[in-house]
């Protein structure tokens, strides 16, 4: 039978090394090993002798966390962001919670002094647990297709250093990401003449689940940088496989939730359930990779182009890592931009004056609804970027950023030995008035270096000195490789939208969220859209 499991190993011989085991086995036979990094002895030095042992940090047993969850249990029906507030009162602002099913041990802080040492001393092969299924799914189940390729969401040490190295040059660089603009700027309107047609003219209410449409409009924007290919999803005629597609990846977010974050006995029996998780894996990569290949013959018979687009440049690396790294990219590019563009939308809408105070940026920047966007004048759009910012402050994606530490570090005055999890809570932090003053308000001008009018002043003091409070898309070796992407996408999607709207926010109460990988909006989702036009 299938065996997976992971486990972290301390071993105490001369040089302190701290080994991340993964071992991927059929009926016994060890298929691999990961090595992570070497660190040197133990600690002995004063500050680690002076702090409070590990064992002494506060936090529930393993029996008492479980009990948490049970019928009339503390954090029972809780979502992510709910569970981290109550342990945080329930324990203070460094708290441990005991490893479950083969998972470490996880510290959770909110020191950002902590979140300097975890991240200064993180090395160049950072271990920041992924979705352990894709690793077994692909190195395991599949090797036939992924040959021993796991990617950047599950590998560790050497083998995502290498992989990193790899793809940083194509998804890294400013001229390989805004090659797509031209692109993404028609996806954007198209997406622009859908909403028309499901605007109620007289109500300027959608017909349509407004959260949907953004998910198709950021599928088919993120599936033309991966794969060079329209899906037509804005369209009433969709390709079939794009659509199946579609919903595929919306399963493989709960899927992943289940099998990956919760507690879980897959890495020792097989369920029903996660048989059927596998399937899923299945049908996206026979989907993708067929994409995949359709795009290569149409690439064989246009040579003679300047540029190269992304999914070129990576079939030049490696078959392999393309196709893994097309995957990464379809299934983290979708529910992530599309639930921050409209946690971002919504706070412009909930702030009319701030909303009115961009339009006029954007007003110069497209002075007719429907020009195009240009290279040259979406170069300057600091009030945009510094909406974008707020919105990702107020609600980032993910409640915190984690690693694994591979050095025993002093945090909060305790000892944590290396092979522990840590959970950095920045948006407890993002929201608190110590580091962001009148941190419930949208103000955009705490972002700006300089005044850009008599009614557009630089507040930078009312934000954080400490770089390491506000990071939505993670710090160092690990930061996000689609960074670049998003923000491109979400900044293009904004401009239009609100160069042609004016949007108002209708429901009573506040958005909500649901959390699963991400924090994703859920809820009563409505806005009013009142078109602008050409005449202001």
């Amino acid at each position: 039978m299938w065996k997976y499991y992971t486990k972290i190993i301390q071993r105490q011989s001369p040089g302190g090394q701290l080994c991340f085991v993964r071992d991927l086995s059929v009926c016994g036979k060890l298929k691999q090993q990961t090595q992570l990094e070497f660190v040197g002895t133990a600690r002995i030095d004063e500050k680690w002798q002076q702090a409070r042992p590990y064992g002494e940090m506060p936090g529930p047993s393993s029996l008492r966390m479980l009990s948490y969850f049970l019928p009339g249990g503390a954090l029972r029906n809780t979502n992510l962001i709910q569970m981290n507030r109550r342990m945080r009162e329930m324990y203070g602002d460094i708290y441990c919670i005991p490893g479950m099913m083969g998972k470490p041990n996880v510290v959770f802080t909110y020191n950002p002094e902590d979140f300097e040492v975890t991240y200064r001393n993180e090395g160049v092969w950072p271990i920041r647990i992924g979705l352990e299924s894709f690793d077994y799914y692909r190195k395991v189940h599949r090797p036939d297709v992924f040959k021993g390729v796991g990617g950047l969401v599950s590998d560790q040490g050497q083998a995502w250093g290498d992989f990193r190295s790899k793809v940083n040059p194509v998804l890294m660089k400013v001229q390989n990401v805004r090659q797509n603009l031209q692109q993404l700027d028609q996806i954007s309107k198209e997406f622009i003449d859908k909403l028309e047609t499901q605007r109620d003219p007289r109500t300027h209410t959608l017909r349509a689940d407004f959260h949907n449409e953004l998910k198709m409009w950021a599928f088919e924007s993120i599936s033309f940088v991966a794969l060079n290919t329209r899906m037509g999803l804005l369209t009433n005629q969709p390709d079939p496989n794009a659509d199946r597609l579609a919903k595929h990846m919306g399963d493989f977010f709960n899927y992943s939730f289940k099998y990956d974050v919760q507690p879980s006995i897959w890495p020792f029996y097989k369920t029903p359930g996660f048989k059927k998780f596998l399937k899923t894996y299945d049908d996206i990569t026979e989907i993708t990779t067929n994409y995949i290949e359709t795009a290569t013959k149409r690439f064989e018979c246009n040579e003679d182009r300047k540029t190269k687009c992304v999914l070129e440049q990576l079939l030049a690396l490696n078959k392999q890592v393309a196709v893994a790294m097309v995957m990464d990219m379809l299934m983290a590019g979708i529910d992530t931009t599309s639930s921050a563009c409209l946690t971002i939308l919504y706070h412009l809408a909930r702030n009319p004056a701030k909303q009115e105070k961009l339009r006029g940026e954007l007003l110069r920047i497209l002075p007719e609804c429907k020009g195009s966007l240009t290279d040259d004048s979406t170069k300057n759009m600091p009030y945009l970027r510094a909406c974008i910012k707020e919105g990702l402050r107020i609600t980032s994606i993910t409640p915190g950023n984690f690693r694994i530490t591979t050095k025993d570090l002093v945090l909060s005055g305790y000892q944590v030995p290396r092979g522990t999890g840590v959970l950095m809570g920045v948006l407890e932090l993002s929201n608190s008035d110590e580091y962001f003053a009148q941190s419930a308000d949208f103000m955009p001008e705490r972002w700006l270096k300089s005044d850009l009018a008599s009614d557009i002043q630089a507040c930078p003091e009312a934000r954080s000195r400490n770089p390491f409070v506000y990071l939505p898309f993670g710090f160092g070796p690990r930061t996000c490789i689609g960074k670049r992407i998003a923000e491109l996408e979400i900044e293009t999607l904004l401009v239009r939208l609100l160069r042609n709207y004016k949007v108002s926010w209708l429901p009573e109460t506040p958005l909500q969220y649901e959390s699963t990988i991400i924090l994703a909006p859920c809820g009563d989702i409505r806005f009013k859209l009142e078109p602008v036009g050409d005449s202001m």
